[in-house]
C-alpha cells in the first residue's frame, strides 16, 4: 500500500470520527439556541461546515477553497489537510453541481438549502452568481446562530443588507463578509504605515491604487475592500465611472473594460490617531501586473506597496498567499464566534459599493453621498434569474 493511500485512509477515518462527535455538538447548539442559551463554542478537532453555492463564479469552484478544507489528490499545494475544518454537506441549486461536489470531496449533498441546519459548525456561502438570494439562502442558519460566511458583495440593496444583519443580531449569529485583499500582508502593512503617519503628525494627503479586474460587480469589490481595510470606512462621498460594469454581455449587464473608483474621505482615525483633513483616493479597475497596488500621498512625500500577482492558479504561492488567509479567517471566527469585522462595518462597506455602483448607472460616475443611498436601491445582478425562487415557497 502506498504512503499517499495510507495517509488518505488514515484522514479519512480520523475525519469521520470528528465528523461523528462535532455532528451531536450542532445538535446540542441547535437545541441550546432554541432554548435561548448561547451555542457553546466547538470542542471537536475538525469543525463541520456546510457550504452552499459551488458551480460557476463560486470560490468552491475551480479548486480554489475546497482543497483546503477537504484534502484530495493534486500535485499542488495544498498536499494534505492544512485546517482544522471538514466539508461535510453541500447544497447548489444544480442537482449535479452538488452531487459533483460531494463525489469530489467526499461530503454529503442535501436535497434541500435548508438541510444543513443542525448538522453542521460553520456555514460558507461561497458564490457569487447567488448573492442576489443571499437574504432568503443564509436566513435558516443566521435563525440558528450558525456562523456563516457571506460571499461578496454581501447584498444588492441596503434594505437586504440591514435585514441580514438584524436576524444576525437577533440571534447572536457571527457574520464574516472579506475577501482576500482585505486579509493580505500589503493591507496590513499598508495601515499599519497610515497609522505611523498620523502619529508623527504627518497629513494623508491622497492615495491611487489599482485594481486587477475587468468588472465592477464581483472582482471590483477586491480593490474596495482592500482601501477600506487601509483606511477605514470614514467616505463622504463615492463615484464609479465605467464603460459597463460586467465581464460579459448578460440581458441584465453590459461589459466594462475600464473602471475609475473616486472615494472623498472625510477624515481618518486608527486608534488614538486622528486626521479630521479630508482627502481623495482614486482606483483604477484594470488588469495590471499587480493584483492590488497602492501608493500614499503624504505632506511628506509618498510611499509605495503592492501586491504582486503571483503564478495563475495553478501554481502554490498564488493560493497560498492570496487565498488561503481568507480560509483562515472563516476557521477563527467559526471556532471562537468572534467577528473580525463588525455589523456596522460590514454596513458601511456594502453601502459604499452600491453608492459607487449607483454613481456609474444613474450619475454618469459623479461621486454622490453615500450616507444618502436609499435603502430601497437595488443594483442589478448579471445572472438575474440564476436560482428558481419556487424554492423559497
Amino acid at each position: 500500500m502506498s504512503t499517499q493511500s495510507t495517509r488518505r485512509n488514515f484522514l479519512s477515518k480520523a475525519a469521520l470520527a470528528g465528523s461523528t462527535l462535532a455532528a451531536a455538538a450542532s445538535v446540542n447548539n441547535a437545541q441550546a439556541q432554541k432554548a435561548g442559551q448561547k451555542p457553546k463554542r466547538p470542542t471537536t478537532d475538525l469543525l463541520r461546515v456546510g457550504t452552499i453555492a459551488l458551480g460557476a463564479n463560486s470560490h468552491m469552484n475551480y479548486e480554489i477553497w475546497a482543497p483546503m478544507i477537504n484534502p484530495i489528490d493534486t500535485p499542488r499545494w495544498p498536499y494534505g489537510r492544512t485546517t482544522g475544518m471538514i466539508i461535510t454537506h453541500c447544497w447548489d441549486s444544480r442537482t449535479d453541481v452538488s452531487e459533483a461536489f460531494a463525489k469530489k470531496y467526499k461530503c454529503e449533498a442535501v436535497k434541500n438549502y435548508y438541510d444543513m441546519v443542525g448538522k453542521v459548525d460553520g456555514m460558507i456561502f461561497a458564490g457569487f452568481n447567488e448573492c442576489k438570494w443571499w437574504p432568503q439562502l443564509t436566513r435558516p442558519y443566521l435563525e440558528a446562530g450558525i456562523p456563516c460566511f457571506i460571499n461578496r458583495p454581501f447584498a444588492y440593496s441596503m434594505k437586504d443588507a440591514k435585514a441580514m444583519i438584524e436576524t444576525a443580531k437577533k440571534n447572536n449569529t457571527p457574520i464574516l463578509c472579506t475577501d482576500e485583499r482585505e486579509s493580505i500582508q500589503q493591507a496590513v502593512i499598508a495601515r499599519a504605515k497610515v497609522e505611523e503617519l498620523l502619529k508623527q503628525g504627518i497629513e494623508i494627503i491622497g492615495a491611487h491604487s489599482s485594481n486587477a479586474t475587468s468588472e465592477w460587480s464581483q472582482h471590483g469589490v477586491h480593490g474596495l475592500y482592500y482601501l477600506m481595510a487601509v483606511l477605514g470606512v470614514d467616505v463622504e462621498t463615492a463615484g464609479y465611472q465605467a464603460d459597463g460594469w460586467w465581464h460579459e454581455v448578460t440581458p441584465t449587464a453590459t461589459k466594462q473594460n475600464y473602471g475609475q473608483l473616486s472615494l472623498q474621505y472625510r477624515g481618518i482615525q486608527i486608534g488614538d490617531a486622528v486626521q479630521k483633513t479630508p482627502f481623495i483616493v482614486a482606483q483604477l479597475e484594470r488588469w495590471a501586473r499587480a493584483d492590488v497596488t497602492f501608493r500614499l500621498y503624504h505632506s511628506n512625500g509618498w510611499w509605495d506597496v503592492q501586491h504582486e500577482y503571483t503564478p495563475g492558479r495553478s501554481e502554490d504561492p498564488r493560493l497560498f498567499y492570496l487565498f488561503f488567509p481568507t480560509i483562515l479567517a472563516m476557521q477563527k471566527m467559526f471556532e471562537t464566534r468572534t467577528m473580525p469585522w463588525s455589523y456596522e462595518y460590514i454596513l458601511k462597506k456594502t453601502q459604499i459599493f452600491l453608492t459607487a455602483f449607483k454613481s456609474h448607472l444613474e450619475h454618469k460616475g459623479a461621486m454622490i453621498p453615500v450616507d444618502d443611498l436609499p435603502d430601497d436601491w437595488e443594483a442589478p445582478s448579471p445572472y438575474a434569474d440564476w436560482i428558481d425562487e419556487s424554492i423559497f415557497s
